[in-house]
């Protein structure tokens, strides 16, 4: 008869073990800690002059940004809004610009890797007034934590590979406003949310994405970034 010996686990093994499970909540406590980047984002807010706004509209929280602090990086299209402030958000490219999508184009975005699109909207009118109903967080950048964020957005659009401007997709859902060809793909967890907090982190902006997959989510942090000033 075969008799099997179970022997208790070695010193080392159980040494190595705990220091894995140590490390768990190591990791999360800094996941959620993230701070402001130094250089772009200093405590000092005369050293951030620069207004930006996050609003939430709907499930989604978006940028608005005053046009005349986006750099000459950013891209130009006979579609793109001309405005003193421009919303920009980024989602999937059938839920986001569908008015009245199904169920199945909701669990298409969910659960499916899918293409998505930029929502540029274009403003003369401060937000608070374009958006009567919305909670409007304004937060303060650093003319480099600008750049920064500039840099972000204009990434996301898809070019064109003859003139190399953005590909025009379809029109916007309200107002001035158009969606344009994005990179990347669009799934659960990597959302429209999630999205506008890499945009505000890559500013050095003290917000954690993880922790940023509903609109309330972001506005939540945003406003603890707010109070800070």
């Amino acid at each position: 008869m075969l008799t099997l010996t179970l022997q208790p686990p070695s010193k080392c093994t159980s040494a190595v073990s705990l220091k894995r499970i140590a490390i768990i909540p190591t990791v999360l406590m800094l996941a959620g800690c993230l701070g402001p980047v130094a250089d772009l984002y200093p405590d000092d807010i005369g050293e951030r002059p620069v207004p930006v706004y996050v609003v939430q509209v709907g499930w989604h929280a978006g940028l608005v940004v005053e046009t005349e602090h986006l750099s000459d990086t950013f891209p130009v299209h006979e579609q793109m809004p001309e405005a003193a402030y421009l919303k920009i958000g980024w989602g999937d490219d059938k839920y986001y610009p569908d008015p009245d999508p199904t169920f199945w184009v909701l669990l298409r975005a969910v659960f499916w890797p899918s293409r998505s699109v930029l929502h540029v909207v274009g403003m003369d009118v401060p937000v608070a007034n374009y958006f009567p109903g919305s909670e409007v967080i304004t937060l303060h950048l650093s003319e480099k934590g600008m750049e920064q964020l500039t840099e972000f957005v204009v990434h996301y659009f898809r070019r064109d590979d003859d003139d190399g401007k953005p590909i025009y997709h379809s029109y916007g859902r309200y107002g001035k406003s158009a969606f344009f060809k994005a990179r990347g793909r669009y799934y659960i967890p990597k959302t429209s949310n999630v999205w506008t907090a890499r945009a505000l982190r890559s500013a050095g902006v003290p917000i954690t994405p993880i922790y940023a997959p509903t609109a309330r989510n972001v506005m939540r942090q945003a406003g603890r970034a707010a109070e800070r000033d």
